[in-house]
């Protein structure tokens, strides 16, 4: 049962020298080559190659699946497609964005590429866990990644269950790990190897399930159930008052599973969306 994840959008950028103002924001250059913070105001938009598929850029916008969030406007909006196409991407998709943002961004061409459903839980008491599971993600330092072998097994998991359009990479892996001040990652297995991975995550009094997969050869045995209890166990043991998560608006057996553990839809979907690029 794959999951979708909101990466998060990192602080430690730099400034260019010839700092080019629009509005209340600035614009910035590249990082490193065709990646980098485009834009820094109210909210940041960050990009970088889609995992493998150097040709499309991943625009990650701080906060976008906040319902209030609000976009630059439209000159600025399209400032940035043009900066993507000089950096010689031929399309570019977003990070699941709330209506608002959507709308904004579909006025300079986007359109929507997958439709999510976000939902919420709020914190009822205990949650009983059937089979506890222990974190490999050790707890200190915070900057700490799971041992190679494991981070491989997990990648190769989330491309199984994703699919090569929608998988992780090295880089996305560690993004999911860094979007919220503190992450733990419980694992499945079968026979002794990984067979399923859930990266949840806490920021403030709010939980978060950034990710959670289970290989296509492991589903329908109940591991996605045990993966989503120990990750609750946990984000209910930090006093946390809600747990949020999203997934693919057709995705029935992940609804139903989030829907029995408590979840509730919210009034709003969040939407990826996409358009091609002029090179």
């Amino acid at each position: 049962m794959p999951e979708q994840v909101v990466p998060a959008i990192p602080t430690n950028f730099r400034h260019r020298g010839d700092q080019s103002h629009y509005g209340h924001g600035v614009s910035l250059v590249e990082q490193r080559s065709r990646a980098g913070v485009i834009w820094s105001g109210a909210t940041t938009a960050r990009a970088r190659p889609w995992p493998q598929q150097p040709s499309r850029a991943a625009l990650l916008i701080g906060g976008s699946h906040n319902p209030t969030v609000q976009l630059p406007d439209t000159p600025i909006l399209q400032s940035w497609v043009e900066t993507l196409s000089r950096w010689g991407y031929d399309s570019v998709r977003t990070s699941p964005l709330a209506p608002v943002a959507a709308a904004a961004l579909s006025a300079v061409g986007f359109n929507t590429s997958q439709k999510l459903t976000l939902l919420e839980r709020p914190d009822t008491g205990p949650v009983i866990v059937t089979h506890p599971m222990r974190s490999v993600r050790p707890r200190f330092p915070m900057s700490h990644m799971p041992n190679p072998s494991k981070v491989e097994a997990i990648l190769c998991i989330d491309r199984a269950a994703f699919g090569e359009e929608w998988m992780m990479d090295h880089e996305t892996f560690r993004e999911a790990l860094h979007a919220t001040r503190r992450a733990r990652i419980f694992v499945s297995r079968v026979e002794g190897e990984i067979s399923g991975f859930v990266i949840a995550g806490i920021t403030d009094s709010y939980g978060f399930i950034q990710r959670l997969a289970v290989h296509p050869d492991f589903q329908r045995r109940g591991q996605a159930r045990l993966l989503l209890e120990n990750s609750l166990s946990w984000i209910h043991s930090r006093g946390c008052r809600s747990t949020v998560v999203n997934t693919e608006v057709s995705n029935a057996a992940a609804l139903s599973i989030y829907k029995d553990n408590g979840f509730v839809p919210l009034e709003y979907n969040l939407s990826v969306m996409e358009r091609q690029l002029s090179v």
